[in-house]
């Protein structure tokens, strides 16, 4: 049964807990907005589709937000309830803090299954549905493919740069420049243009009007250097033009980034561990058969000792290297040497792709275990933090309990990407990556709660400065003896 006591602290702590999150909600998706915005602004889409993209992409932010809002929120709590003697008096009625944490412990095991439930089948879903956004949007809306005032080679064998781009969708274009990439023998071919249109545009075609412009063409190819000295440049100026583009490579490419190899993001956590461990047994059985493959070849590849005589010895007697002359002696040690030296540059060949395969492994176990399962742990991690540490601080307010949140929260995070980055250069087990930062963090809040329970000075500087005051007055004691006694 909840008792008024368990009521209070829980209302006092779900107050700040509401406004730490909508602010620190707010400070994310807006920093998000800003890194994300160039790819969306001014290339034809509606505020509303801005705005459910920002709203999906937007929501992976949460995994971060809740264990950081959980930290900074138990911090000014309990700190809140020092700085008001509160939790003195609760302590003087026989109330301990274990028995005070007990409620808000609770509500933190809620929310830690809440984000899990979240990470593991809300968030997935949401990422898929921004990706397909993305891919359709690139699929339909040509704009998305170019930049002003970038080159883009994709459309061979055509570079085409854009002055300026508007219209609803981008599709009216200022200052074109079209050049044909072709090897110096070749026919040269250069199309500048003050206008252009998007007329239609598929999967594997773009067809472009161009208005008001010049082509410059240079016909050189089979001719002698004595030809071209003669031959004058070819200007052609057209009032309108249309041009067709091969984009089929253009599309691949931006489709390829969005995706970005990153699918298992769209799965849950079980899906996530089938296909895991389907890859990595697959890959056992691949370079297991690599592996007896460049076994066989070395025990197998022994044409140039064909020529080698082995009647003279008899099946049962060991070989005897000492007994063949030197000329087979020196053919049976290169033989050796060759075998080895292909057999390793084999191996060198396929170190790339066993790197490759093992860092996409170890990013899918990081992401598996480390935003799924481990940042919802870190939620009760940093409760186990945030309580004992504001009850010793007892500061409340946004002053001290913000510093200390925030300097916790950067450590955490930092170790957590040098953990993920020693897993993903194949340095460190996937596994523990993952789990490193809350097993460091999960001591230092049974630690704290431990001394917070016994009220424990932890911060007061006097219990660290004592001893060594103790220390350098007993060395000034023994110099004022030795002092006194030769005077």
């Amino acid at each position: 049964m909840v008792k008024k006591l368990d009521w209070y602290i829980i209302r006092t702590f779900f107050g700040p807990f509401l406004f730490i999150f909508s602010v620190l909600m707010f400070i994310f998706v807006i920093q998000f907005a800003f890194n994300q915005m160039d790819k969306f602004l001014g290339k034809g889409l509606t505020l509303w589709d801005i705005t459910k993209l920002l709203y999906y992409l937007g929501l992976d932010v949460i995994r971060l937000v809740l264990p950081l809002t959980i930290l900074l929120s138990s911090i000014m709590t309990f700190g809140g309830f020092g700085e008001r003697y509160e939790l003195a008096a609760m302590k003087s009625a026989g109330i301990s803090l274990a028995r005070v944490m007990f409620p808000l412990f609770c509500f933190v095991i809620v929310m830690s299954i809440w984000l899990f439930y979240f990470s593991n089948t809300v968030l997935p879903d949401n990422q898929r549905k921004a990706r397909t956004m993305l891919t359709n949007i690139i699929k339909t809306r040509p704009a998305l493919n170019f930049e002003e005032g970038k080159f883009i080679k994709e459309m061979n064998p055509f570079s085409i740069k854009i002055g300026k781009k508007s219209g609803d969708n981008g599709e009216i274009w200022e200052d074109v420049f079209i050049y044909k990439n072709t090897f110096p023998n070749e026919d040269q071919q250069t199309i500048i243009s003050k206008k252009g249109n998007i007329v239609s545009k598929n999967n594997y075609f773009l067809k472009l009007e161009l208005y008001d412009g010049y082509i410059y063409q240079e016909d050189i190819k089979g001719k002698s250097p004595a030809a071209l000295a003669k031959q004058e440049s070819s200007v052609i100026k057209f009032d309108t033009l249309t041009q067709y583009f091969d984009i089929s490579d253009l599309i691949k490419k931006s489709l390829d980034q969005e995706s970005g190899g990153d699918n298992y993001r769209y799965k849950s956590f079980s899906k996530l561990d089938v296909y895991i461990d389907s890859i990595q047994k697959s890959n056992q059985i691949y370079y297991k058969q690599f592996a007896n493959y460049s076994l066989s070849f070395l025990l197998s590849n022994s044409k140039p000792l064909d020529s080698v005589d082995y009647s003279s010895y008899k099946a049962n007697l060991p070989f005897d290297w000492n007994k063949l002359d030197s000329n087979t002696q020196v053919r049976i040690v290169q033989s050796a040497i060759d075998n080895v030296k292909y057999a390793k540059s084999e191996l060198e060949a396929r170190t790339p792709e066993i790197k490759s395969t093992g860092k996409y492994i170890s990013k899918m176990i990081i992401w598996q275990h480390k935003n799924v399962i481990s940042f919802s742990f870190t939620c009760i991690v940093f409760f186990l933090i945030g309580a004992p540490l504001g009850s010793i601080i007892r500061k409340g307010g946004v002053g001290m309990p913000v510093i200390v949140a925030v300097i916790i929260f950067i450590i955490f995070y930092v170790l957590g990407l040098y953990m993920e980055n020693l897993a993903k250069n194949q340095i460190m087990n996937a596994y523990w990556a993952s789990w490193i930062p809350n097993l460091v963090f999960f001591p230092l809040g049974i630690f704290l709660t431990l001394k917070s329970m016994k009220d424990s000075d932890l911060f007061d500087v006097n219990n660290y400065l004592g001893p060594l005051r103790k220390f350098f007055k007993m060395i000034n004691g023994n110099k004022n003896t030795e002092h006194k006694r030769y005077q």
